[in-house]
Parts: C-alpha cells; sequence; structure tokens
C-alpha cells in the first residue's frame, strides 16, 4: 500500500514538473493538466512498483544518486522508439504506418526489460521495467520527433533532467515511506 501512496505522490510531483518544463520550452498548459491527474498516478505507481523492484534487487541504491540512476535508466528505455521514429521521420514526411506506434510501444518494453535487467539480474524488476518504460512513452505521447529541431530537442533533453530529478525525489519519498526493514541503506 506505501508503493501505491509513493506512486500517487510520485504522479502529483512529475505533473507539476511536467507542467512547468512544458511552460519553460513550450507553452503553459496549466489549465489542461486536470483531467490527466488519474492517469499521472496510474504512471506514479507503475514507475513506484518498478523502483520498489529495483530497491528490492539492489538494495544499497535507495539513495539520491540511486534514484537518478533510475531515472536516467527510464529515460534510455524510450530511446530505440524516440531513434527508429526519427529515423522514419527524416526519411518521409508521410504520417506513420498504422502499425508504428506497436512497435514503438514494443521497443519502449524492451529497452525497460533490457535496462532494469541488467541492473538488477530480476525479473520482477525486469517486468516492472517493461511496464513503466511503455506507459512513460504512452504519457510522453509517444516518441518526440527530435529531428524537427527547436523547441523539441529542448522537451527532450528537459525530460531527461525531469526523469532524473523525478527518481532522486521517488528514491526520497522510498526512503523515508517504503524501504524494506532489512534494505541496508548508504549515507550520503
Amino acid at each position: 500500500m506505501r508503493v501505491v501512496a509513493i506512486g500517487c505522490a510520485l504522479g502529483l510531483t512529475a505533473l507539476a514538473l511536467f507542467a512547468t518544463l512544458h511552460a519553460i520550452v513550450v507553452k503553459p498548459v496549466w489549465g489542461d493538466l486536470v483531467g490527466g491527474i488519474p492517469f499521472v498516478i496510474a504512471v506514479g505507481v507503475i514507475v513506484t512498483w518498478a523502483y520498489h523492484e529495483f530497491a528490492i534487487a539492489v538494495p544499497g541504491r535507495v539513495t539520491a544518486a540511486g534514484g537518478v540512476r533510475f531515472g536516467a535508466l527510464m529515460w534510455l528505455s524510450a530511446l530505440p522508439a524516440t531513434a527508429l521514429a526519427n529515423i522514419m521521420r527524416y526519411r518521409t514526411d508521410a504520417s506513420f504506418p498504422a502499425w508504428f506506434d506497436w512497435i514503438a510501444l514494443a521497443l519502449a518494453l524492451c529497452g525497460g526489460t533490457l535496462a532494469l535487467w541488467l541492473v538488477t539480474k530480476s525479473r520482477r524488476a525486469a517486468l516492472a521495467g517493461a511496464l513503466a518504460a511503455a506507459i512513460l512513452l504512452a504519457a510522453g505521447g509517444g516518441p518526440l520527433p527530435v529531428v524537427r529541431g527547436g523547441n523539441v530537442v529542448q522537451l527532450w533533453i528537459g525530460l531527461l533532467v525531469l526523469e532524473t530529478m523525478s527518481g532522486a525525489v521517488l528514491a526520497a519519498f522510498y526512503r523515508r515511506w517504503a524501504a524494506p526493514r532489512n534494505t541496508v541503506i548508504l549515507q550520503q
């Protein structure tokens, strides 16, 4: 139950961070975000579950640095889908074929699986990482068209900063309210 509560807090925190990033880079969207609250809470819960599995498998990483690493891994897990989307955008100006969304989803699932498997060697963490990566990609509206340049590149880099900061926030919440009692937490 604590993981769900932390996920709710993380989702709302990440929504505020994203709204700030979007207002700086693109345009303010504060009023449009209220309807997205249930979705960001679901995103927060799934990402928190992935972090929970990460923390169980690698208990020494329940630190701000471990949270930053986790956030960076989640951002990197979308890189294959983003790369494919941008290669396709570069090669053609046409709309993506109908199958592309499924391929992007599969690439995000694979990226999340690989990212957490390599760090934890845990099947549960890899599964949670896959779902977290997929829902984060969906939350961002799919792969960003980075090849267009300008604000999109700033938003994409801003998402790296946002996800790493959110990882540090998640680690702090987790350390305070959910770290398993037998977890060795390193002093920072």
